[in-house]
């Protein structure tokens, strides 16, 4: 027996009747597509800040300084950037003594020159408190994204 696989319209308007998988997809999407149009470059290249070059839209990445799972700070500009694959992926990958990778060292002292030491620390806190989003907290996520 086959299965036809639903694609899912990331652009979609009938956010209701989603499930909320889908809308953590659309979110993460949209969280995307906003930092892709509020940081492109004239002439379409994108700045990664750890490497100090630029880069084209297929090679940059959406990296979170608190992971991902951490839904406190998923969506939190501070913690969200554009970041070189190759800093994303394969430094993430070289380790760094007292840090997780070589990517998570130069992302630290980054953030923290970026947004100030006190924010940072903020940051840090708000990271470790523990939030179930509903799917209207996704919704409104996805709307302020899309509309920011």
């Amino acid at each position: 027996m086959k299965y036809k696989y639903k694609k899912l319209d990331y652009n979609t308007e009938y956010l209701e009747i989603l499930s909320s998988s889908d809308l953590k997809k659309i979110a993460d999407y949209s969280l995307r597509q906003y930092l892709l149009r509020v940081h492109m470059r004239d002439d379409g290249l994108y700045r990664c800040p750890l490497k100090k070059q630029w880069y084209q839209k297929n090679k940059i990445h959406v990296a979170h300084y608190h992971d991902r799972n951490r839904l406190n700070t998923r969506y939190n500009l501070d913690n969200c950037h554009l970041i070189s694959e190759q800093s994303n992926m394969w430094e993430a990958q070289e380790p760094k003594e007292g840090y997780k990778s070589k990517h998570h060292y130069e992302y630290e002292i980054w953030l923290r020159d970026k947004i100030g030491e006190e924010k940072f620390e903020e940051l840090s806190q708000e990271s470790k408190k523990l939030v179930i989003f509903t799917k209207e907290d996704y919704i409104a996520q996805i709307n302020k994204l899309r509309n920011e």
